[in-house]
């Protein structure tokens, strides 16, 4: 590979340590390997290509780097375990990018917008073979998944994208759901209408993690644990990755910290860190059978803090919702861990949603980091130093987009021109706009923040909501979903 003549320098910030609370993902998958110290790095080592994070992102691209040549000699660097960040905290949901298809046409036109849709489709398969090949233990399943409206507000959120599709002469994936179809499959709760599409696929987040973790290690990648990086340095002669412990020489580097990466300089204008929660129930399969929701399918709505939710195979019900805490100027505290106060709000969400579970406990909650970009799409690139390659904006359906980024990142480092590479000009293409500076935005995400969740309770409530909330709320950032402008 063609050294590049390019220099750079950047810190860090310091690692402020594991969480205090992690996900019951993340619990059960470590308790299902039985212990076992993680490796750490210390001294001086020289590879081709040194990853930094060890989530989903990392792994994937590492794994598909040893597919390409079997002699590479390939280090992840993890500040704390492997799937321990967003990949072993998220839903478990993994789809597709339909719900962005008015953002990828306007963004891309029809030819590469279909392009870039088809990738994010497939994407499903190529992980579900992936998993099946190597027998990965990650309660893989496929079913449906239904995009409602849970408030009279929402009715029609996604016309934005069926008209997008039916203008591209593509036919969406989607069925209506006729109202007897609503109550039997979400009961008594405040369903008002839905789409719904076959071949959803759901996993156990951590149980995928940890499981490509294990592949990779088979496959002679280097995985080194319990070991922040504090700097990065390239010159003529390579890049350096250091860690308190030592230093990694390597001809290639890939940045794939997530939202862990986002205060840097590259990053800052059109990626802006907020969390995403999740509460569960401890395992009711009996009450979910009596009360007639045994069969109600993995969803979510079209809030702007969308809320999102499944039920678990030993019949746990999981509610989530995006865009809780946001940080200032990217810093990760605590509270990205565990937050009482989005907790309480998003059992608030779960009551409403569920009245036939007002009388069962809520057992556990945790949260996560969301690097958001301004379009609600990830991107992949190289920096200025092009030997350093990363992946970032992971604003939903991050765990099939971050098996697109591995396939992305590899290819571009081994220098290929095919379907990935040209996937990763696209979403690089798609890239637009910027967020306000610091202290700004900040300040406005929370006077954004409140007007969106008073909008939203006055939906859910039958109200209409005050003309200066729904104008504010007009401001918040784009999600996975694009929702068509209520009339």
């Amino acid at each position: 590979m063609a050294q590049s003549n390019r220099s750079m320098d950047f810190q860090f910030r310091p690692w402020r340590g594991p969480p205090k609370v992690r996900s019951l993902w993340m619990d059960n998958a470590l308790a299902r390997e039985g212990g076992g110290a993680p490796r750490a790095f210390a001294g001086d080592a020289t590879y081709d290509v040194c990853i930094v994070g060890g989530g989903f992102t990392g792994l994937w691209t590492a794994i598909r780097l040893r597919e390409f040549d079997a002699s590479m000699r390939i280090a992840i660097v993890e500040a704390d375990l492997c799937g321990a960040g967003a990949s072993g905290r998220n839903s478990g949901g993994t789809g597709h990018w339909w719900s962005k298809l008015p953002t990828l046409l306007k963004a891309l036109g029809k030819e590469d917008a279909t392009f870039l849709l088809n990738k994010s489709v497939s994407i499903l398969d190529d992980m579900a073979d992936f998993v099946a090949q190597n027998d990965i233990q990650c309660d893989l399943r496929r079913g449906s998944s239904t995009w409602t409206a849970t408030s009279p507000a929402q009715l029609g959120a996604w016309n934005g994208m069926l008209k997008t599709a039916e203008k591209m002469g593509i036919e969406a994936p989607y069925t209506y759901l006729t109202k007897e179809q609503l109550r039997e499959q979400f009961g008594s709760g405040p369903y008002y209408a839905g789409i719904v599409e076959g071949g959803a696929m759901r996993v156990q987040p951590a149980f995928l993690a940890r499981g490509l973790r294990k592949i990779a290690l088979s496959r002679n990648i280097d995985i080194f644990e319990n070991t922040p990086v504090t700097r990065i340095r390239s010159d003529a002669a390579g890049v350096t990755v250091e860690t308190a412990q030592g230093r990694i020489s390597a001809q290639q580097v890939v940045l794939a910290a997530n939202a862990w990466m986002a205060h840097l300089p590259e990053f800052r204008s059109s990626v802006m860190v907020v969390s995403s929660d999740i509460i569960i129930t401890g395992p009711i399969p009996e009450i979910l059978q009596e009360r007639g929701l045994a069969n109600r399918p993995g969803s979510r709505n079209s809030r702007l803090m969308l809320n999102y939710g499944g039920k678990t195979p030993d019949g746990r019900v999981y509610l989530g919702r995006g865009g809780g805490t946001i940080a200032y100027d990217a810093h990760i505290g605590p509270e990205f861990d565990y937050s009482p106060k989005q907790a309480k709000e998003i059992e608030a969400d779960f009551r409403y949603l569920y009245p036939e579970l007002r009388d069962v406990p809520i057992t556990r909650g945790w949260g996560g980091p969301i690097d958001r970009s301004t379009i609600g799409l990830p991107w992949f690139g190289q920096l200025s130093d092009d030997r350093i390659h990363y992946a970032i904006g992971f604003a939903g359906h991050g765990v099939s987009a971050t098996a697109v980024a591995g396939r992305a990142i590899a290819a571009r480092i081994m220098q290929r021109t095919d379907d990935w590479t040209a996937t990763a000009d696209c979403l690089w293409r798609a890239r637009q706009g910027s967020f306000p500076p610091e202290p700004i935005r900040y300040i406005g995400g929370h006077f954004v923040r409140a007007a969106v969740l008073r909008k939203e309770l006055a939906e859910n409530a039958g109200r209409k909501p005050s003309a200066v909330d729904t104008k504010l709320a007009s401001l918040a950032p784009a999600t996975v979903t694009d929702i068509a402008t209520r009339e």
